[in-house]
């Protein structure tokens, strides 16, 4: 025998060997998928006049799931037309009608589901308690408001929540705990109602104050701006969450002019006067503080009299109880406070002259110098 010849018979050998070790079935060569049904719940608890979704699961694919409601006579629930469909589920709305049990069962082909349905009576709601009777905010803020239902075991606990008044309810969820905002310097009603057809409700009183304006501050005691020119000056206000906090700029005296650049004028731009010149610059807040700047114009091309409030013919000095003025020639004086306001007016004629005055902090025009001085 050729070696080619034993070769073969060899190979031959092995796959006859293999053959035997992994015999041919028949069944191993497909396999039936298994029918699966499920219903999402086993149980499904419901109260007379309850309408529920119910979904079923369905693999591999069903289109056409067989529904099989037995119910008890007279009815206890039904089942309405399926909310949605698709290959493999399907959603149906059960609806409560009277106290009972049923069960609801699904089919496809043999294999089938089932969901046992409990109806029982409506329990409405007998009252409502909101555990605060009076809520006080301040602007901005805002408080959670939590109610108790009685009895605790009432069928449908979903809730209604609205205001009168400027106060607001935050979202829209139906629950037992909801969030209120405040609004401005009002009082408001809160009511909540029961949604069950009960009519039962409870209110509450929201307070809400304003938050004043304690300090305004400007950045800037004295501002020096050349003929024309601009510059900004600003106002801050504490506490930051003033409720108004809106800033009004008047110039007392002067030929500047100061207006606000932002939306609650905060901020203000300053143009300078046509000539030299010094003038007051007072910002108020709405609840009536104030702060000034007093603005000096320069002429950028005399800078060594820019500064128009030195004048060897003027002195102002402050004493004890007052003010010292000395001028040697006619002059207007004009006294204001750090907010402002006009404390004193009158022409002087040459000579010295006292003006009495509380202690504190002034600013003093003599024509047109300005000068802020302390009176002790």
């Amino acid at each position: 025998m050729s070696v080619r010849k034993t070769s073969f018979y060899f190979c031959m050998a092995i796959l006859f060997a293999i053959a035997g070790a992994f015999p041919y079935s028949a069944s191993a060569q497909v396999q039936k998928v298994q029918q699966i049904v499920k219903i999402e719940k086993d149980t499904l608890r419901m109260y007379v006049g309850q309408e529920d979704s119910l979904r079923a699961y369905a693999y591999p694919s069903a289109r056409v799931f067989y529904w099989d409601n037995r119910v008890s006579i007279p009815v206890v629930a039904s089942i309405a037309p399926p909310h949605s469909t698709n290959p493999y589920d399907s959603v149906y709305i059960v609806k409560a009608w009277k106290p009972g049990k049923t069960v609801i069962v699904v089919r496809v082909n043999e294999v089938a589901a089932r969901c046992i349905v409990v109806v029982t009576p409506k329990i409405y709601v007998d009252s409502l308690r909101l555990k605060r009777d009076t809520i006080r905010l301040r602007t901005g803020d805002t408080a959670t408001v939590t109610t108790r239902i009685f009895p605790y075991n009432a069928s449908d606990k979903k809730l209604g929540w609205t205001t009168v008044g400027g106060a607001r309810v935050l979202g829209t969820t139906d629950s037992v705990t909801r969030v209120i905002a405040a609004a401005d310097a009002d009082t408001s009603l809160l009511i909540v109602g029961a949604l069950d057809e009960s009519g039962k409700r409870d209110t509450c009183v929201i307070i809400t104050r304003r938050i004043p304006v304690e300090r305004l501050t400007l950045n800037h005691d004295t501002i020096r701006v050349d003929i024309n020119k601009t510059d900004t000056l600003r106002a801050s206000i504490f506490p930051l969450n003033a409720t108004d906090q809106r800033v009004k700029w008047t110039v007392a005296s002067g030929a500047v002019k100061a207006l606000a650049v932002d939306s609650i004028g905060q901020a203000a731009e300053l143009i300078g006067a046509t000539v030299a010149d010094t003038a007051l610059v007072v910002a108020e807040s709405a609840d009536g503080l104030r702060d000034s700047c007093v603005v000096i114009t320069i002429n950028p091309n005399h800078r060594p009299n820019a500064a128009v409030e030195v004048d060897e013919t003027i002195a102002v000095h402050g004493v004890d109880g007052g003010l010292m003025v000395h001028v040697d020639r006619p002059a207007r004086l004009e006294i204001y406070t750090l907010t402002g306001a006009l404390a004193h007016r009158e022409s002087l004629t040459p000579g010295d002259r006292f003006v009495p005055l509380r202690r504190g902090l002034y600013i003093v025009a003599v024509d047109r110098t300005r000068r802020k001085i302390l009176v002790q």
